[in-house]
């Protein structure tokens, strides 16, 4: 599902860093759609009088340059996905945020 992000405000939480399939961090995480690495990018998400801090999956050519904790940032191509799967034989599921891109709010 698409995300539309024009009625919200969108804050870098923290600097991107690799995600990685695994607990050691030994295995980066590839993206499937484009070959590339993997990011996780933190966000501020605040609409509607609420915030919510939320972590998206970026691949390594789409994370804008000059982009720093504190400035408003906008994504390209922002989806949602739902999830499930077993671990440890309990049913787990929730939703996973990709986006092709993240860069600097215009104007900001």
């Amino acid at each position: 599902m698409p995300i539309d992000q024009a009625p919200a405000l969108v804050i870098l939480a923290s600097e991107s860093r690799q995600r990685f399939k695994d607990r050691d961090g030994q295995q980066p995480a590839i993206d499937r759609a484009t070959g590339a690495h993997l990011h996780l990018v933190d966000v501020m998400f605040a609409f509607n009088g609420r915030a919510e801090v939320i972590t998206v999956n970026v691949p390594e050519p789409g994370l804008g340059m000059g982009l720093k904790v504190g400035m408003p940032v906008v994504f390209t191509g922002l989806v949602a996905t739902a999830w499930e799967n077993e671990i440890n034989g309990k049913d787990r599921h929730g939703i996973s945020l990709r986006a092709d891109a993240v860069t600097a709010k215009a104007g900001a």
